[in-house]
């Protein structure tokens, strides 16, 4: 893919060397003409010295060929008007980092296909890490209507495993969270599991889940804990 990114801060470097690496064409747009320098002698990304909020220098880095643009400027108000001008340029897909929520109506009606919301993300890890430490946040889904979350089997579990098929029966798991895979470290990769399959002590588990689940998914972390202290 072709892909115009504004902005050669942390955010827009750090995506600029994935998709890099990934193969695809990358051109970044920085004001700062030695962020520019940098950028293409040591990764050897094409850049665009200006203004991304500026037509004729999203023209300079062929945003009308463009098949995704990207939004990682530092305020709002400059990442609105880079993802306007790129809807006016007939971009398909559309991405920005979000930092204030008041922005998400507008970046919608900009045309954006996808916001980070920086503020929420980072309220929520932080929120629930802090009561649910075992579970770790990785990323929101669908504005923060669901999380995608990760922990680890406690070794409390019974040491021949439990199939899925009888996790899913207890309450925390019936509803409101669905599996996402299981790091299955043996083979170095995440597999989705079967319900006939068996999960082990100290396994990674991914989930989907919304508050509610993810309230029940740490209740039930805690009971098996609990359970093997008194010896249940």
């Amino acid at each position: 893919m072709y892909i115009v990114i504004a902005g050669g801060g942390i955010a827009g470097s750090s995506i600029a060397n994935k998709l890099i690496d990934r193969k695809h064409d990358v051109v970044v747009i920085d004001k700062d003409k030695d962020v520019c320098k940098e950028f293409y002698a040591n990764y050897g990304i094409v850049t665009v010295n200006g203004d991304a909020r500026k037509i004729e220098v999203l023209k300079e880095a062929g945003i009308q060929r463009a098949d995704a643009a990207l939004g990682t400027l530092y305020l709002d108000a400059d990442n609105l008007t880079f993802a306007l001008l790129a809807h006016s340029a007939k971009v398909p897909r559309i991405l920005v980092k979000m930092r204030d929520p008041a922005y998400q109506e507008a970046y919608m009606v900009a045309g954006v296909n996808s916001i980070c919301d920086m503020s929420s993300m980072f309220t929520n890890k932080v929120l629930i890490e802090l009561e649910s430490p075992q579970i770790k946040v990785v990323t929101t889904i669908e504005r923060g209507k669901a999380l995608l979350v990760m922990f680890e089997l406690p070794p409390t579990l019974p040491s021949e495993g439990i199939r899925v098929q009888d996790i899913v029966k207890d309450p925390a798991f019936a509803s409101d969270c669905v599996f996402a895979g299981v790091v299955d470290e043996r083979k170095e990769k995440i597999v989705l599991p079967r319900g006939s399959d068996k999960l082990y002590p100290g396994n990674k588990v991914f989930m989907v889940v919304n508050k509610k689940g993810l309230s029940a998914i740490g209740e039930y972390l805690k009971r098996v804990q609990e359970r093997k202290k008194h010896g249940l």
